[in-house]
């Protein structure tokens, strides 16, 4: 079954970066503007979207405007997405990665697992802010805008085991119906403590294969 390998899947917002705040406030802040809403719906606004992070940005901005019981049009949609990814650009710059980040990934490249990177940002995005941090070449591959799609891809692509690192009930979700291991992951201890594990898992996969 283990055709091609050991796949890390990571997510990037709130488990590579700690952005979780900021993205918030940037939703919240594209969506009031957009669509002209007042105080008194501010808080269930924040909290669909904290409810839904780790979703494609459409699939959480339909769940607000459920809450809420607003209709949006396409127009307004696409506004929403451009002023989102504005404020985006304009906060993720100031946003460093946690202070373990490389040298995990770099160390799990090095034990032989097969490093990815998925995103409910839309791809271009993701990729544009990756390449400017210069994480591209850290991974085999990455996706933005679909995690399930990919997670399933690399499933039919012939990696086995898959773990996906996430921070949110979403990616966790996301990790059950894409029928792979998920690792929460929202602070910089959590991923030493992934590393640690996967470390262990390694040696003890490496012993198994010399006896």
């Amino acid at each position: 079954m283990n055709k091609r390998g050991y796949a890390v899947v990571f997510d990037f917002d709130g488990t590579l970066i700690d952005s979780r705040e900021a993205k918030t406030e940037n939703y919240l802040e594209a969506f009031e503007t957009v669509f002209k809403t007042d105080l008194s719906v501010r808080e269930k606004i924040r909290s669909s979207c904290t409810r839904t992070s780790g979703a494609n940005r459409f699939i959480q901005l339909q769940d607000t405007l459920d809450v809420i019981g607003k209709e949006a049009t396409e127009s307004q949609r696409q506004d929403w997405s451009r002023l989102y990814s504005k404020l985006n650009a304009r906060s993720l710059a100031a946003i460093s990665e946690f202070p373990s980040v490389r040298k995990i990934l770099s160390g799990l490249a090095g034990l032989g697992f097969h490093l990815y990177s998925a995103s409910g940002i839309l791809e271009k995005e993701f990729l544009r802010e990756l390449t400017r941090r210069k994480l591209t070449s850290c991974f085999a591959g990455v996706k933005g805008g679909d995690k399930l799609g990919f997670l399933r891809s690399l499933k039919s692509d012939g990696y086995w085991p898959i773990l996906f690192a996430g921070d949110t009930i979403y990616d966790e979700k996301t990790a059950v119906e894409a029928g792979v291991r998920f690792h929460r992951v929202e602070t910089d201890e959590d991923l030493v403590a992934l590393f640690e594990g996967l470390t262990t898992e390694s040696s003890i996969f490496h012993h198994e294969q010399e006896q």
